[in-house]
């Protein structure tokens, strides 16, 4: 499995819980991000370089894991050049190679499951591959669009079935040539948050973010907005790490806690549902744009696990959710604030209930067993 991410990154993503999913019935590797987005002189980035290349060599790691590893995975930790044009591609394909000696050396059937396009041809030793597109990487700020569109091009004519976790990024997907495409929107660790509900009358105002806090993502405008509204009626908390993309979020944060926000830093599953149990609106707000479009915010459904109202910019992937889910609310930025201060109103055990129920299906427990399913069937056609 090529992932976009480091194993202990600070927030689960998919391809964090596919492994762990699939773990259950394969011998997983998970290979670490190659390093889409280019590296600049700063420190966040060299620390994490300094930090790959210890792990590269079997170096101990400083910080304790975020997360366990399923039993019977490995994680791989190549140590590639983050930038993927032609002067490298010849020793990336050499280093990538080597990393994944093991899993070339193994028993077939061999799978390649990438949640990237860049894959240095690993494709052309996997009986079956899966494209798990889960964002339109190219649009990413720093991210090598040529690289990601190059290596679309090579995987469209070679992959098994590529999986489109919204609509946007299945159309992009149809568009690029991929033959069959399986729509399977982002779910959640379901079980996590609804186990940490609180009853209504433990309940507060505070409206919950929880993810990245990053410039590109996020609506500041917006943000600052709702902070002005709550002050005196309720508060903001934010949850997550200061990430890269598009600028710092120093400034940004100074502001909104300025404004009576209040960071939580980064936050394990079990203490962010814990958090999550105590509040009345869980927030998505996402800035509109190339990338966001193809966004399918798993947190919305964490949100909802945990008995919270949801309110959301108008994604296409949210618009789409609030049409069969009345806990769900999409509202533009004119009037944002004010959907947000009837939303915090107290609701009945009645109502977190409903919300609850409405995430159930969404869970990885349901989607774990998909995933699998879909797997044996490929290898069975392949057999």
């Amino acid at each position: 499995m090529l992932g976009t991410a480091e194993w202990d990154s600070p927030i689960a993503t998919n391809q964090h819980y596919v492994t762990r999913e699939l773990s259950h019935g394969a011998k997983v590797t998970f290979v670490e991000s190659l390093g889409l987005r280019r590296p600049k002189l700063r420190r966040d980035d060299v620390r994490r370089m300094a930090a790959r290349a210890r792990r590269a060599f079997g170096g101990r790691q400083e910080s304790p894991a975020y997360r366990p590893r399923p039993a019977g995975t490995r994680i791989v930790s190549p140590l590639v050049l983050p930038v993927h044009r032609t002067p490298t591609r010849r020793i990336n394909r050499a280093l990538l190679r080597r990393a994944t000696g093991e899993w070339l050396a193994g028993p077939r059937p061999r799978v390649l499951w990438t949640f990237t396009p860049v894959t240095y041809g690993l494709e052309e030793s996997a009986d079956v591959v899966v494209y798990h597109c889960v964002d339109l990487l190219a649009t990413f700020p720093g991210v090598d669009g040529v690289a990601v569109r190059r290596g679309e091009r090579a995987l469209a004519s070679r992959t098994t079935v590529a999986i489109a976790t919204s609509t946007a990024v299945q159309e992009h997907l149809a568009v690029g040539g991929f033959p069959r495409i399986e729509l399977l929107p982002n779910v959640a660790d379901v079980s996590v948050f609804t186990a940490a509900s609180r009853p209504a009358s433990d309940r507060r105002p505070a409206v919950l973010f929880s993810g990245n806090l990053t410039v590109h993502k996020l609506d500041l405008r917006l943000l600052e907005s709702v902070a002005t509204a709550l002050r005196g009626r309720g508060e903001l908390l934010l949850a997550g790490p200061l990430a890269a993309g598009g600028g710092s979020f120093d400034g940004p944060l100074r502001r909104l806690e300025e404004l009576g926000a209040r960071h939580l830093g980064v936050l394990t599953p079990a203490e962010l549902a814990e958090v999550a149990g105590t509040c009345a609106v869980g927030l998505v707000p996402y800035a509109i744009n190339d990338y966001t479009r193809g966004v399918s915010p798993l947190k919305c459904f964490e949100y909802l696990s945990s008995g919270l109202a949801v309110l959301s910019t108008g994604l296409p992937a949210m618009a789409e959710l609030a049409r069969g889910n009345p806990h769900v609310t999409v509202s533009g930025a004119d009037d944002f604030a004010a959907r947000l201060l009837e939303l915090i109103g107290p609701a009945d055990d009645t109502v977190l209930t409903d919300r609850m129920t409405t995430a159930a299906e969404h869970g990885w427990q349901t989607r774990g067993a998909v995933l699998r399913t879909l797997l044996a069937n490929e290898l069975a056609g392949r057999r």
